[in-house]
């Protein structure tokens, strides 16, 4: 009897979490759509929201008011490691026993080898956004976040203008709260969705007792850790949409003030200053971030994609007695290719708005107004010539600039391993 009331009481509390989501959503979408005013006072809330968050999340700690909060988040790194290492374990092993003990939810499953190293890759690609949490966690006051501190300060003070978003501040603003609200629900939908596919999976592939006992066990020790990793992978992806909005609004609202000076009635020496002050102050943000974020965009963009094409060889030059594993396969699939896409078209889009920055820098006349100043002249040159060794933009690994024309490059090379691959299998057979 108390286990039936378990039973209802956490339906119950399911079914009320997943009206609650529902209402979020559909109110959300219509106040956004509307354009729904984003006042400071709710910013302010939903950022304080955020950092409580990331807090008890184990995510990350800018405060550092936690002794032993890398401490933790090591020891949910290295079970979360030990996880993934099972289930790669589990994807090239036939030995029953260890089959038995590790709780291979697939045991009844032809495909199971490739199962568990799918569920393996969905483990190590959140462990790689934890590793890069430690990284960014050295750098303290360097770190690229640290602007983001600066514009919550200045939502504080009402009467003062952030310094790069001059015209588009209710624009980032409102991207700003949006982005926090959907992230805010987006863990718990991740680990929810994780556990109903895991534990309908060994429910459906039910062997013996024995084994569906190891398999529950194994359960119930990976969801609480990797709901923090889970978390943590989901941050970096928020993070990278806030870069990416804040460096176009900001991009835009230099591009603003860079036509208002080519008009003489708007142009004075001091504005000029102010704008090339505001354009190294950006572009060196946008370097920072850059050199801060270089080798885990290297090591994703490799990983990812790699397993992408992988995936995709499987799913079309195979076979697959059961359905759902073949619906598991095209989702991981089409999962990795919108993240890897969509960042893709984040940094092809900042290069566009800083191509035609750039080119409303370069239109700007160097004498306009009763006389000609050295010092605004000097400024203009040199900064065309740092973003003609270095444009402006997102970068993978410092050497790969994120455009049109790489990302058609990246596609073809991933058409071309495909190909290989293809071409390798037919000729063994």
């Amino acid at each position: 009897m108390p286990l039936i009331r378990k039973f209802f009481l956490l339906k119950r509390y399911i079914h009320g979490v997943w009206n609650k989501t529902q209402r979020f959503f559909l109110n959300f979408s219509i106040k956004s759509i509307n354009n729904f005013d984003v006042t400071r006072n709710d910013l302010l809330n939903a950022i304080d929201e955020l950092k409580h968050f990331e807090h008890s999340a184990l995510i990350f700690d800018q405060t550092k008011s936690c002794k032993y909060f890398q401490l933790q988040s090591l020891i949910i790194l290295i079970l979360n490691s030990m996880q993934a290492l099972r289930f790669l374990l589990l994807s090239i092993t036939d030995n029953e026993v260890i089959r038995l003990y590790a709780g291979d939810i697939f045991v009844s499953s032809s495909e199971r080898k490739v199962l568990n190293y799918i569920f393996h890759v969905g483990i190590i690609l959140p462990c790689m956004g934890k590793i890069f949490l430690f990284h960014l966690n050295k750098f303290g006051r360097k770190s690229f976040l640290n602007i983001f501190d600066e514009y919550q300060e200045s939502l504080k003070q009402y009467n003062k203008e952030f310094i790069l978003l001059s015209t588009n501040e209710m624009s980032f603003r409102k991207s700003y709260y949006i982005l926090i609200k959907l992230y805010r629900h987006c863990p718990i939908t991740v680990c929810f969705i994780f556990v109903l596919s895991h534990g309908s999976t060994a429910v459906f592939n039910y062997s013996s007792s024995k084994s569906f006992l190891f398999q529950i066990v194994h359960l119930a020790l990976l969801v609480p850790i990797y709901y923090f990793v889970a978390a943590s992978a989901l941050w970096f992806l928020f993070i990278v949409l806030l870069v990416a909005s804040f460096a176009c609004d900001s991009i835009d609202s230099l591009t603003t003030e860079c036509d208002k000076l080519n008009s003489i009635n708007h142009y004075a020496w001091t504005n000029a200053l102010s704008f090339y002050y505001k354009l190294n102050l950006l572009s060196n943000w946008i370097d920072c971030f850059n050199a801060q974020v270089a080798w885990i965009f290297m090591a994703v963009y490799i990983y990812a994609t790699f397993h992408n094409i992988l995936i995709f060889f499987y799913l079309t030059q195979f076979t697959f007695d059961n359905l759902g594993v073949k619906i598991l396969l095209i989702f991981s699939n089409i999962l990795i290719l919108t993240i890897i896409y969509s960042s893709n078209y984040l940094g092809t889009l900042i290069g566009q708005k800083a191509s035609s920055l750039h080119l409303s820098i370069f239109c700007i006349s160097i004498d306009t107004g009763t006389f000609f100043n050295l010092k605004v002249a000097l400024k203009k040159l040199h900064f065309l010539e740092r973003i003609k060794a270095c444009e402006i933009g997102a970068y993978i690994g410092n050497y790969i600039y994120v455009n049109n024309n790489n990302t058609l490059l990246l596609t073809l090379e991933c058409g071309s391993l495909y190909l290989l691959f293809c071409s390798n299998i037919n000729r063994n057979n």
